[in-house]
């Protein structure tokens, strides 16, 4: 068997078509310069701001919800991959005016044989209120949403989850159809789908002042590809991200990262060319449209198994890609790398560097502005 087949659990990729998912959008969602930025911050800088970067947001009624208690929010015109509606979650406060705003991981496929193996978690389920629920109140989300744990920086927000059920990285716009056993017809429309959430999301928190964009593993993608959508959504706010686990690094050289770009349809921050040749570019792109003082940080584990059986690669390549991303780092981006090759750093928060910083106080500077954030770990 073939090193791309042992990486990613599958064959060949069996022909298929793809059709475009519609576009949403309208109103505008806010042009003009950046106003009431945490610590009083007036004016973001950065490419973002030129109005040359258009993005839209046909708003929908605010969500209305019980304060601090998780409630499913419907939403019809968010998709999961076997093309029912889905909706997010949400646990709303009045204790401040910042917002966790986190999309859920669970793996990708872009082929027939992948996506029949399950490769993607819920490619194949609809998520409604029991399953997207449960995905908010996991235990391994605390160091987000644990509201008792005075060491949380985010203790004092409002929450948002949003589900993964698209296999896309949250990120892709087209329904493709595959061929197994038959042919078989895929919603990847991930970026569709935070369209859809913004609609509800914006006249929600039109007094937000900070908004932390998260998540973990293909969320952690996600979030890294909406950075830019988030902020144009909410422009009265300023968005930071904490992306655990999704590893902005290269595919292997094989034809995958192509078949990825072309079977989702991938949408790319504006004006990335670069990010049709490599997913590294992603987060050079973000960074130039996002400055400062907006911080980006990423964790990870050097040689992460799950992101080099994905992405065809073996643990001393990733390690490779991981160190290449932090010498190039731009000067609001930093990294926490712990050594070794697990998956998902802050499911155990309390975990330490050599040097004893754990992962939870790395995560407090980042969010707090402490100019003690720096790079941390190997």
């Amino acid at each position: 068997m073939s090193h791309r087949a042992l990486a990613f659990l599958s064959l060949l990729l069996l022909s298929a078509c793809g059709t475009p998912y519609p576009t949403a959008g309208n109103a505008d969602a806010g042009s003009g310069p950046d106003a009431g930025l945490d610590g009083g911050q007036t004016d973001a800088g950065g490419e973002y701001d030129l109005p040359s970067i258009p993005y839209t947001v046909n708003e929908a009624p605010p969500i209305e919800a019980p304060q601090e208690t998780w409630t499913f929010v419907p939403v019809p015109d968010a998709h999961c991959a076997n093309g029912s509606s889905t909706g997010m979650a949400v646990n709303l406060t009045g204790r401040s005016n910042r917002v966790v705003i986190f999309l859920a991981g669970g793996g990708a496929c872009w082929e027939a044989a992948a996506c029949a193996l399950g490769t993607a978690t819920h490619i194949n389920d609809t998520m409604g209120e029991g399953p997207v629920l449960a995905g908010a109140q996991a235990s391994n989300l605390a160091a987000f949403f644990d509201r008792a744990d005075t060491g949380n920086p985010f203790r004092d927000a409002s929450f948002v989850y949003i589900p993964y059920c698209t296999g896309d990285l949250h990120a892709g716009t087209r329904v493709h159809t595959y061929d197994w056993f038959g042919p078989r017809k895929l919603e990847h429309v991930g970026a569709r789908n935070m369209d859809a959430y913004l609609r509800r999301l914006r006249p929600t928190f039109p007094e937000a002042s900070r908004v932390w964009l998260s998540g973990v593993s293909a969320g952690g993608y996600g979030a890294t590809l909406h950075w830019w959508r988030v902020q144009k959504a909410l422009p009265w706010a300023r968005v930071d991200v904490v992306n655990d686990s999704g590893l902005i690094i290269d595919t292997a050289a094989d034809g995958r990262y192509g078949t990825m770009r072309q079977n989702w349809g991938l949408e790319f921050p504006p004006g990335c060319t670069q990010c049709e040749t490599g997913l590294s570019a992603v987060l050079d792109s973000s960074a130039r449209l996002l400055a400062a003082p907006r911080r980006y940080g990423m964790l990870g584990y050097l040689q992460d198994g799950t992101i080099a059986a994905y992405f065809g690669l073996d643990g001393a390549q990733v390690q490779t890609r991981m160190e290449a991303v932090r010498a190039s780092a731009a000067s609001n981006v930093r990294t926490f790398y712990l050594p070794g090759d697990p998956h998902v750093v802050l499911s155990t928060p309390n975990i330490a560097t050599s040097t004893g910083l754990t992962a939870r106080e790395w995560v407090r500077r980042l969010a707090e502005d402490d100019a003690a954030w720096e790079h941390a770990g190997p």
